[in-house]
């Protein structure tokens, strides 16, 4: 029994089979934009995970601290309900 070779996909295939949600605003971005950026050429697999990595460390970061902002904010407000009962 002969084993039949699955073809590889291409880089873009890979990069638009990533399953993102419709309202992730900033990873449909940078999905989108690493699409453009194959498309003109820079399809390296390496170069497509560096045009990643950056962008998304940066969304990573933005959450860290818009998670921090909305903590001190439920913070507050719990102690203006505790203050109030």
């Amino acid at each position: 029994m002969s084993e039949e070779a699955m073809p590889v996909p291409t880089v873009a295939e890979v990069v638009e089979s990533w399953n993102v949600p419709a309202e992730a605003i900033v990873a449909a971005r940078i999905r989108n934009n690493i699409l453009v950026a194959i498309e003109r050429g820079y399809d390296d697999p390496q170069l497509v995970a560096d045009l990643a990595v950056g962008p998304l460390v940066m969304a990573l970061g933005q959450l860290e601290v818009d998670l921090a902002d909305a903590r001190r904010r439920i913070a507050e407000l719990e102690r203006v309900v505790d203050a109030k009962s």
